[in-house]
C-alpha cells in the first residue's frame, strides 16, 4: 500500500465524518491495524535482544522483512523506539539509521522488480547494518574479536531478515504458505529466539529470567508435540539463543536439547509424564556440568515452566507445538505409483502392437467366392464326360459364356437357378441340362455359405482386434490417471495439521488436490477410525474450509475426498408385462468415488427371463466398468462389442440409456444405444430427447452410432428416463404434461404414477427413473 492510497482512504474517512458523524471502519482496516500493531511491539522487543555483546540487528531485521507498507513503517517505528531506549545511544542511533535507510529504499523503489526478489532486501539490510557498523567500529579501533563480530552480525542480519520473511509471509499480503513449510518453521524459530533473546535479561524473582524460562516451555511443547527430532533440535537452537543472549557458553544448548530429546520420547501422551522426564533429564544436565559453573537458576526456571506447561489449555499447548514441529511427509508412495504406472504403460502398448499385428494379418480369407466359379464346379461335374464337351467349351464357348452370364442376375437375386433363366439354345442344347441345374444350385447354396462363412470370420476376428485395441486403451487410461500426480496444499495441509493437533488424535494426514483442483486428505494412524466420525469430520471440514466425505476406509488408514456441492434425489418404479414372472427392463443408480453420478435403464429384447438376463447383464456389465473409472463412451463400445459376439450364440439384444452426471458442476453426457426418449425438465419447461441409434449387440463397433447429448443441470433440475413400454406409441404428449406439472416433491411417486397410468393390462413391461438435482446443505 502507498503513501497515495494511505493519504485518499484517510481524506475519504474525513469525508465520511463530516457529512454522517460516523465512521465506518471496514474489517479489513481493523486486521491490518492489528497487524500493524503487532510489528510496532516485535520491533520494540526485538531492538533489545543484544548477542556479541554489543550487537542488535534483530530489530533492522524485522523492518527488512516487513516490506514498505503500514506494517513496515509499524516495524520502523517500534524498532527505532527499541533501539533509542534499550541500547547506548551510540548504538541506537546506529541501529535506527540503518533501519530507516532499509524502510526507505524499500519504499521508494518497491516498484522495481529486482526488489521482489526473496535475496533483495535480506542483502540490502546486511549491507546496511554493515556500512553503519564499520563506521562505529571504525571509531574505537579494530580488535581480531571486533572484526569477527563484525562479520557474524552481517551474516546473521541476511540470514534473519529471510527467516523473518518467511515467519511474516501471512501479514505480508502472500499466500500463507508461499514461502515453503520449511522457511516458515526455521522463520518462526528464529522470530522465536529472537524474542527469548530480548526477553532474557528480564527477572522474574533474583537469577530467574523470564526468557529463558518461555525458552524451556517452547522447548517442552515442541518436544511433547513433535517427538524426540523436533525436541532436541527446538532445544539446541532456542538454549544456543539464550547462551548467546547471556553471553555465555553453550551450556544452556546442551541442557535444553537434551532434556528435548528425552521429553520427545512421550510425544502425543500424558503432559505430566513429558514435564517429569523434561525436569529431571535437566537436573542430571546440571549435576553432570557441577564444575563448569553452569547457573543453579535454571533448575527452578524448568520447575516454573512445566507449571505454566501443565495449567495452560492442552489446545493452545498442542497449537504451539506444532507451530515448533516440522511437518511430517504425506502417505503417498510416489514410488510404487511410477512403478505401477511404468507397468501399465508398457502392458498398454504390448496390446496395442498385438492389435497392430493381427489387424495386419487378418486379411480377408483367400476364397472361390466369385460366382463365376459356380459354373466352373458344376461343369465340373456335369461335363466332364459329356460328348458335347469340347463343342460347348471349346467351338462355341463365347456362346456358352454369354448364355450363362445371362443367367446369372435372376439366379443370385433368387438365390437358385430355374430352366427359365437360361437361354433356350443352350437349354436345348445340353443333353444334361437338368443335373446342370441342379449341380448349379449346390454350387450356389456353397458359395452363399462360403460368403456367409467369411463374413462371420471377418466380424469374428475384427471383434478381437477391437477387444485388443479397448484393452490397450484401458491400460493407457489407467498409466495417464497414474501420471497426474497429487498436487500438495501447503495451506489446507497446515490447517489440517493444526486442527488434529488439537482435537489430540494420533493421526498423520496430508492434504493434496487431485487433477480437478478437488481437495484430497490421507491420513494413517491408530486413531483414523475416530477421525472418520461425523462429529470429527465435520471438525475437520470446517478446518480446511470444504467440506469432507469418506472415500475409502482401512485399518489405521482413512482415505477423504471433497464433498460435492450437489446431490441427486432419486426415484424408481417398475411394471412387467402382464402374464410374465419377471421384467425384461433392468435399471440402476449409483455414485462414483470422483463425485460423478450414473443413471443406467436397458430395455432387454421381447419380455420375461431372457429379455432379463439381456438387460440384467448389461447393467452389471455396465456398472462395472464405469465403477472401475472406464469412459462412458468407451465403457458403452466394449459393451456393444462383446454382447455382438454373445448373441452369436444366444442372439439377443438390449437398448442401453445412460447418463453421466458430475456433482460438482452439474454437467453431465446422455447415451443412449437404441433407447426410448428422455425428459429434462428445467422449471416448467420439458425437453424431449431422442436418438437414431441401433440397440446394444447390433451396432458392433461403431462409436459414432452411439447418440450423445450434452447437458448442465441445475439444482431443482428434473430428469426422466423410461422404457419404450412406458409410450408404447408414440403419443407422448400425456407423459410431457405430466412431468412439467411435478414439483419435485416425490421422484419415487412420480415414477409410480408413470408405469401404472392405466389399469388395464400391461402389453410390455415398464420402467421410470426420476432424478431430482438439489443443492447438497
Amino acid at each position: 500500500m502507498t503513501a497515495k492510497t494511505i493519504y485518499t482512504k484517510l481524506n475519504r474517512l474525513r469525508q465520511q465524518s463530516r457529512q454522517t458523524g460516523q465512521v465506518k471502519v471496514p474489517a479489513s482496516a481493523l486486521l491490518l491495524g492489528a497487524e500493524a500493531g503487532i510489528h510496532l511491539l516485535l520491533g520494540a522487543v526485538l531492538s533489545g535482544a543484544v548477542i556479541f555483546q554489543d550487537s542488535a540487528p534483530f530489530g533492522l531485521a524485522l523492518v527488512g522483512a516487513a516490506g514498505s507498507g503500514p506494517r513496515g513503517g509499524a516495524a520502523l517505528v517500534g524498532a527505532c523506539f527499541g533501539s533509542m531506549t534499550a541500547l547506548d545511544f551510540s548504538s541506537g542511533l546506529r541501529y535506527s539509521s540503518a533501519a530507516i535507510l532499509t524502510f526507505a529504499i524499500h519504499f521508494a523503489f518497491c516498484e522495481w522488480r529486482v526488489l521482489r526478489r526473496p535475496w533483495a532486501m535480506p542483502l540490502i539490510a546486511g549491507a546496511l547494518d554493515a556500512f553503519t557498523g564499520f563506521i562505529v567500529r571504525s571509531q574505537t579501533g579494530w580488535r581480531t574479536v571486533d572484526a569477527i563480530c563484525f562479520v557474524l552480525e552481517a551474516l546473521l542480519t541476511v540470514l534473519a531478515v529471510w527467516a523473518f520473511q518467511g515467519a511474516l509471509s501471512p501479514a505480508a499480503g502472500r499466500t500463507r504458505d508461499s514461502a515453503g513449510p520449511l522457511h516458515r518453521l526455521v522463520g518462526t524459530t528464529a522470530l522465536l529466539c529472537a524474542c527469548l533473546a530480548a526477553l532474557e535479561p528480564l527477572y522474574l524473582y533474583k537469577g530467574i529470567s523470564l526468557g529463558r524460562a518461555a525458552a524451556v516451555m517452547a522447548v517442552l511443547t515442541a518436544a511433547w508435540q513433535g517427538g524426540p527430532a523436533a525436541g532436541a533440535v527446538q532445544g539446541v537452537v532456542i538454549g544456543l539463543s539464550m547462551d548467546l543472549a547471556g553471553q555465555a557458553a553453550p551450556m544452556y544448548a546442551m541442557a535444553c536439547g537434551l532434556s528435548g530429546l528425552a521429553a520427545g520420547l512421550r510425544r502425543g501422551q500424558g503432559r505430566l509424564g513429558a514435564a517429569v522426564i523434561y525436569v529431571l533429564t535437566n537436573g542430571a544436565a546440571v549435576l553432570w556440568t557441577w564444575d563448569l559453573g553452569l547457573d543453579l537458576s535454571i533448575l527452578y526456571e524448568v520447575f516454573l515452566a512445566a507449571i505454566v506447561f501443565l495449567i495452560i489449555p492442552e489446545q493452545f499447548a498442542r497449537r504451539l507445538g506444532m507451530e515448533l514441529s516440522p511437518a511430517e511427509a504425506g502417505t503417498v508412495d510416489l514410488r510404487a505409483q511410477r512403478l505401477v504406472q511404468q507397468k501399465l504403460e508398457h502392458t498398454a502398448k504390448a496390446f496395442r502392437s498385438l492389435y497392430d499385428s493381427l489387424r495386419s494379418v487378418f486379411q480377408p480369407p483367400d476364397n472361390d467366392n466369385d460366382v463365376a466359379t459356380v459354373f466352373d464346379r458344376a461343369a465340373g461335374r456335369q461335363c466332364r464326360g459329356c460328348a458335347l464337351r469340347d463343342r460347348c467349351w471349346k467351338s462355341d464357348y463365347n456362346t456358352t459364356f454369354n448364355a450363362l452370364n445371362d443367367a446369372t442376375p435372376a439366379m443370385v437375386e433368387r438365390g437358385r437357378a430355374e430352366a427359365g433363366d437360361f437361354p433356350r439354345h443352350f437349354a436345348d442344347r445340353c443333353i444334361q441340362f437338368p443335373g446342370f441345374v441342379a449341380a448349379v444350385n449346390e454350387e450356389l447354396t456353397a458359395l452363399f455359405y462360403r460368403r456367409q462363412y467369411n463374413a462371420r470370420i471377418r466380424e469374428s476376428r475384427a471383434a478381437v482386434c477391437r477387444q485388443y485395441a479397448q484393452l490397450s486403451d484401458l491400460l493407457g487410461e489407467a498409466a495417464a490417471e497414474l501420471s497426474r500426480e497429487l498436487t500438495p496444499d501447503p495451506a489446507s495441509d497446515r490447517r489440517l495439521r493444526r486442527c488434529l493437533a488439537e482435537s489430540g488424535l494420533e493421526v498423520r494426514a496430508a492434504a493434496c488436490r487431485d487433477g480437478r483442483g478437488l481437495l484430497r486428505v490421507e491420513a494413517e494412524g491408530p486413531d483414523c477410525a475416530a477421525l472418520g466420525r461425523p462429529g470429527r469430520l465435520k471438525e475437520l471440514s470446517a478446518a480446511v474450509g470444504v467440506p469432507l466425505r469418506v472415500e475409502l476406509e482401512g485399518k489405521n488408514t482413512l482415505s477423504l475426498l471433497q464433498q460435492e456441492p450437489l446431490m441427486a434425489v432419486a426415484g424408481v418404479a417398475a411394471r412387467k408385462k402382464t402374464g410374465e414372472t419377471v421384467s425384461g427392463d433392468a435399471g440402476t443408480y449409483f455414485k462414483r468415488h470422483d463425485g460423478k453420478l450414473y443413471l443406467l435403464l436397458c430395455d432387454g429384447m421381447g419380455s420375461g427371463p431372457e429379455a432379463n438376463r439381456e438387460s440384467t447383464l448389461a447393467v452389471r456389465l455396465l456398472e462395472q466398468l464405469l465403477q472401475a473409472g472406464v469412459d462412458a463412451r468407451r465403457a458403452l463400445t466394449t459393451l456393444s462389442s462383446a454382447l455382438a459376439l454373445r448373441g452369436e450364440e444366444t442372439g439377443g439384444f438390449t437398448t442401453v440409456d445412460l447418463l453421466q452426471l458430475d456433482l460438482f458442476t452439474g454437467e453431465g453426457e446422455l447415451y443412449k444405444l437404441g433407447a426410448a426418449p428422455t425428459y429434462i425438465k428445467k422449471g416448467g419447461s420439458v425437453q424431449r430427447l431422442s436418438g437414431k441409434s441401433l440397440p446394444a449387440g447390433l451396432a458392433e463397433g461403431e462409436q459414432s452410432a452411439l447418440d450423445q447429448f450434452s447437458l448442465r443441470l441445475a439444482p431443482g433440475d428434473c430428469v426422466l428416463m423410461v422404457s419404450d413400454g412406458v409410450c408404447s406409441g408414440l403419443e407422448d404428449g400425456w407423459l410431457k404434461e405430466k412431468f412439467s406439472q411435478f414439483q419435485g416433491t416425490s421422484p419415487k411417486d412420480l415414477a409410480r404414477e408413470l408405469v401404472t397410468q392405466d389399469s388395464g393390462e400391461a402389453t410390455d413391461d415398464r420402467t421410470a427413473l426420476v432424478i431430482r438435482l438439489d443443492r447438497r446443505t
